[in-house]
């Protein structure tokens, strides 16, 4: 290469990004090297993100509200926790109980049952609703009071028992996917994991005003900080599915539009 073709050559590559150096076999007489100021511009853009990370909320909760939410409704104090019906998983495990009941044999699976893990989950909701300062009839309560009636559990006949019987302006109604109990493993899967899905309607016209998923399977901190710390303990303990499930319970409710929070119109 000729003196001009070397010139040329430096000068397309920049004088912050080169300097003389030794000669060595792979990089032969040049060697690229970072200038202070491009190090502090990675740095500050490096630190922008992770801040902006931290300061981003992770939703535990997937949520959604309805026209007649927006349109205002009047602060809601009395909810009634309708039974959670079986979805997914839990419903599939108990058609293979029925089966199993049916002909004779013992369960193939051991662990607590679809129907009481779905029972257990309402009562949580009910629990963490009645801490947020509202009154709650008890899914139990309402159960019996559907028997009694032999309404269907179509939301808005639901609604119209809780706001006729019991006196509450809305009613939760939901289903229960998933209630996996943590296995003594190392594995991705080996986690405790829970799955419902709640909808609160207005009693007693039993229109929907909000819907909310919790979804979660625990990862670790390896993993995920910002998503591990969320944990109950800060994510430094693997929870049981128990713990879980009453943690989302918790984090559902407070997501719920409850008490002043549940006007939102104008």
């Amino acid at each position: 290469m000729g003196g001009k073709a070397t010139a040329r050559f430096l000068r397309s590559l920049g004088p912050q990004r080169l300097t003389h150096g030794v000669a060595s076999e792979r990089r032969g007489p040049f060697r690229r090297v970072e200038s202070p100021a491009v190090r502090t511009r990675f740095a500050v853009v490096t630190a922008g993100a992770l801040a902006l990370a931290a300061c981003t909320p992770v939703q535990t909760v997937r949520q959604q509200s309805y026209p007649r939410l927006e349109e205002g409704v009047e602060p809601i104090h009395k909810v009634a926790v309708a039974p959670l019906s079986l979805a997914g998983e839990l419903a599939d495990a108990e058609r293979r109980l029925a089966i199993e009941r049916g002909v004779g044999t013992p369960p193939r699976t051991a662990g607590i049952a679809p129907a009481d893990a779905a029972a257990l989950v309402a009562r949580y909701l009910a629990e963490a609703i009645a801490r947020e300062g509202v009154d709650v009839t008890t899914p139990e309560d309402l159960a019996r009071a559907l028997a009694e009636s032999g309404v269907s559990l179509a939301p808005r006949e639901v609604a119209r028992l809780a706001g006729e019987r019991f006196g509450a302006q809305a009613v939760l109604i939901g289903q229960v996917a998933r209630f996996r109990e943590r296995r003594d493993e190392i594995a991705e899967d080996a986690a405790a994991s829970v799955w419902f899905e709640v909808s609160l309607y207005k009693a007693p016209e039993g229109e929907k005003l909000w819907s909310g998923v919790f979804d979660e399977t625990q990862r670790p901190l390896s993993q995920n900080v910002l998503v591990g710390t969320r944990y109950p303990g800060g994510g430094s303990r693997w929870l049981s599915v128990d713990e879980l499930a009453r943690w989302g319970a918790e984090e559902t409710a407070r997501s719920m539009p409850l008490g002043a929070t549940a006007k939102r119109g104008p």
